[in-house]
């Protein structure tokens, strides 16, 4: 056997044990990927003793905090070996690998990420809760927007968006990695609006799209498999072919009329089209568009997981302050 085909055949061992490890479901996934192993002729890709077993899930945990993140990285690899053995036209173990076997493979390493990738970015999503502020340079009354930012953090602010439309580029990319550095320290998440690029480039939470930006499906093409993507929908319907695309939360607004962001000309579609939607999505809901602490009260009745304003935090004099009040009303605080 070539040396170099000796040791991706390895690898695709070892790599599979550990999805093995950690896609345990759903069930059907689990066993496709245990027959792939077991169908590779080779004596190292037999079971083995569950002691074995026991000290290699321990030893899979001490690699990292999140042993799915490992997966996707087992996954990758896995993908990169495949490559290099279908290519390798004269050797005889490769050769009966390509009978069948790799095309398999692919399909159920495929699903294996997607699986694995999806329940991360579920558990992401699920911290799309509370404050969710848009930072943008148009909107910050000529104030730094990092600046703004780090008082709405400050103020209790789970959710960061960053909208540019002004700035080059690298400038605006400048600016995501300062936010997202800000956001980690703060437990709280960044989503970048409309740029993939930017999102993947800063290693961003998340992407926001609107109903005529880049589809949720071309996104995926250029974001980390972890990355959220959200959308914005003026109602019911928009916001069921959001989930339908794979939007990993909905946004529904304006519930109320708003001139920020030049959006004076949207109609308002009010605090039951919340409950409407919330009744109906699976996915968190985003209640966005003049929320201001007179009404948040009632957009977190209404059933919101997540309330975004922009001038009500980011043209008030103090910010923190400002962000402050709205996350306690968002918490029940004077509701």
């Amino acid at each position: 056997m070539n040396p170099v085909v000796a040791i991706h055949m390895q690898s695709l061992v070892e790599h599979i044990r550990l999805l093995e490890a950690v896609v345990t479901a759903p069930l059907g996934l689990y066993s496709d990927i245990k027959m792939l192993r077991e169908s590779l002729p080779l004596a190292d890709a037999a079971d083995l003793p569950r002691s074995e077993l026991r000290e290699r899930r321990i030893a899979y945990g001490s690699l990292h905090a999140d042993p799915r993140q490992l997966a996707l990285h087992a996954a990758a690899s896995l993908g990169a070996s495949l490559d290099i053995l279908e290519a390798a036209q004269d050797d005889a173990a490769a050769a009966r690998l390509r009978d069948g076997w790799i095309s398999r493979a692919r399909m159920v390493l495929s699903r294996a990420e997607a699986q694995v990738a999806g329940d991360m970015r579920a558990d992401l999503a699920a911290r799309v809760r509370g404050l969710y502020v848009i930072v943008d340079p148009e909107s910050t009354q000529g104030r730094d927007v990092v600046e703004v930012a780090a008082a709405a953090l400050r103020g209790g602010a789970s959710v960061l968006q960053l909208r540019d439309k002004l700035r080059d580029k690298g400038e605006a990319l400048a600016a995501a990695r300062e936010l997202k550095a800000l956001c980690d320290a703060h437990n709280a998440l960044l989503i970048i609006n409309d740029d993939a690029d930017i999102a993947a480039a800063c290693g961003a939470h998340g992407l926001h799209v609107g109903q005529t930006d880049l589809a949720i499906a071309d996104a995926r093409r250029i974001l980390a498999p972890t990355q959220l993507i959200g959308r914005s929908n003026n109602g019911v319907e928009e916001a069921l072919e959001s989930e339908r695309q794979g939007a990993d939360y909905i946004a529904v607004g304006a519930v109320f009329p708003t001139s920020t962001m030049g959006k004076s000309g949207r109609t308002s579609v009010g605090v039951d089209m919340i409950r409407r939607v919330k009744a109906m999505a699976s996915q968190p809901i985003v209640a966005i568009g003049g929320v201001n602490a007179g009404n948040i009260a009632d957009v977190a009745r209404a059933g919101a997981d997540c309330v975004c304003v922009v001038s009500a935090v980011t043209h008030a004099a103090d910010p923190e302050a400002a962000a402050a009040e709205l996350a306690g009303l968002m918490d029940g605080e004077g509701v």
